[in-house]
């Protein structure tokens, strides 16, 4: 949860660390104690104004680090260019889906789940707003300052211009342990939360469309789970996939290709031969022991599968 009014930051860092397993160095949360996992930056701008800096390569820690708001916060989180990420949002029994680069401001009533496309590290920079702060920064006639942000679900997704995605981009490259740099960063931040809330305009109807009923959404999540299980892999048809999902094979494939990025055996087969390459790596098994590890009974197929 983020820390509330008079609670220390650097304790909230400390407390997620204890449940990631990382350590806390100059205001910074250092997953599974190696920078090379990740980080999560904290940089407390006013009262009542956070910015975090989260980069992270581990699809394993995401869940940990999906922050619960207390009704008093709104977040805004900045999802950057070349993330390969989706975010689902939960909101009144539906889910929404989040794949391209842009704003998302949300309160405490929503809920998030984020999933890497492809594996590999992603950057997200994020602001945590008390409601004092938007009261004291917003005329009393404007949105912000109205108590209705955190009575009901809120959610809304804006594209920004790229100039604004590649400020908040550099963020990550500056180096901030002298005070001008961090002046610098602050300004940064600033320039960028200007033009975030100029983006929305939260009495205009949501520019997302509903994605799906949670009930297929689940479906598709415990599919790509069965997928993922390389110790149980009994190569399925998308027919059989399709029954245990409790919907039609057209449906399952745009369904999961929407989620997921990929059709449902592309992303299959990606990820077999990325189990492959790691039992590669280790050196215990045989070509051929490997190639029938995921499902090759010919071990030229396999080497030719694997050479692309």
């Amino acid at each position: 949860m983020i820390y509330s009014q008079g609670v220390d930051p650097i304790q909230y860092l400390t407390d997620i660390a204890a449940q990631t397993g990382g350590i806390v160095e100059n205001n910074s949360l250092i997953l599974n104690g190696s920078a090379d996992e990740g980080s999560i930056r904290i940089f407390v701008l006013e009262e009542g104004l956070i910015m975090a800096l989260t980069e992270i390569k581990s699809n394993s820690s995401i869940s940990k680090l999906e922050l619960n708001i207390p009704p008093d916060y709104l977040f805004i989180k900045l999802y950057l260019p070349d993330c390969h990420l989706d975010t689902m949002v939960k909101y009144d029994l539906e889910y929404y889906q989040i794949s391209t680069p842009g704003v998302l401001l949300y309160n405490f009533h929503v809920e998030l789940k984020s999933l890497f496309k492809i594996r590999q590290r992603f950057k997200i920079v994020s602001f945590i707003i008390h409601a004092d702060w938007l009261k004291k920064t917003f005329d009393a006639d404007s949105i912000f300052s109205d108590k209705r942000l955190f009575e009901l679900p809120l959610f809304k997704f804006e594209h920004i211009k790229p100039a604004i995605l590649q400020s908040a981009l550099n963020m990550f490259t500056l180096k901030i342990d002298a005070g001008p740099l961090n002046l610098r960063m602050k300004a940064i931040a600033y320039d960028i939360l200007s033009h975030l809330f100029s983006a929305f305009d939260i009495q205009a109807n949501s520019n997302l469309s509903a994605f799906k009923h949670q009930s297929d959404v689940e479906a598709v999540f415990r599919i790509r789970e069965q997928l993922l299980d390389m110790d149980d892999m009994n190569y399925p048809t998308i027919g059989v996939l399709a029954k245990q999902a409790g919907m039609s094979a057209s449906k399952l494939k745009t369904l999961f290709h929407s989620v997921f990025g990929m059709p449902v055996f592309e992303f299959y087969q990606y990820h077999r031969l990325e189990y492959a390459r790691n039992l590669i790596e280790g050196r215990k098994f045989t070509i051929g022991e490997i190639g029938l590890k995921i499902g090759y009974s010919n071990l030229s197929k396999f080497s030719q599968a694997y050479k692309r």
